[in-house]
């Protein structure tokens, strides 16, 4: 764990060096949402946070190649924990689309931009609302924002029985 903010209520948990794009956009968005942020240099570090007492409800954000380790484990350890996922999926990721597919699977928001991660977090504020302190009742984005796994597939360019 590198930054963090332990009076606040912990609302989103950004994955990755201090120096990615991606990262300092998050922390950015979190500061201007007055959000209660902290940053991981890696998944291994996000997930210490994410087993602390209270971690609930949280948004964690992060390249999608940082947080795909150990064959995209780290997904389904948020979502039990009813953590939610957001990545950004770079083009490093061609080689690894059943990582796509198993992150899908676990619920997790992917984009293909550093803008798209504003309205992700707009959504995720309108639903939970931790900024205040008070208490959410929906769930993280709407059905617009998933992708089937067709859908998938063709946007990989692969055939629906590969």
């Amino acid at each position: 764990m590198v930054e963090g903010d332990s009076a606040r209520h912990l609302c989103m948990i950004v994955v990755g060096g201090a120096r990615d794009d991606f990262v300092a956009q998050a922390l950015r968005l979190a500061r201007e949402y007055d959000v209660s942020v902290t940053r991981c240099d890696d998944v291994y570090s996000a997930v210490v946070d994410l087993a602390a007492p209270g971690r609930r409800d949280v948004l964690l954000v992060g390249p999608f190649r940082e947080m795909a380790r150990e064959s995209g484990r780290f997904f389904a350890l948020a979502a039990r924990t009813g953590a939610r996922c957001c990545c950004l999926l770079g083009r490093e990721v061609s080689g690894a689309p059943r990582d796509v597919l198993a992150a899908v699977r676990a619920g997790v928001l992917i984009v293909t931009q550093v803008e798209e991660i504003e309205p992700i977090l707009a959504d995720w504020l309108a639903h939970r609302i931790c900024h205040s302190g008070g208490l959410g009742t929906r769930g993280l984005v709407g059905e617009e924002f998933r992708a089937t796994e067709a859908e998938l597939n063709a946007l990989l360019g692969r055939g629906a029985d590969e």
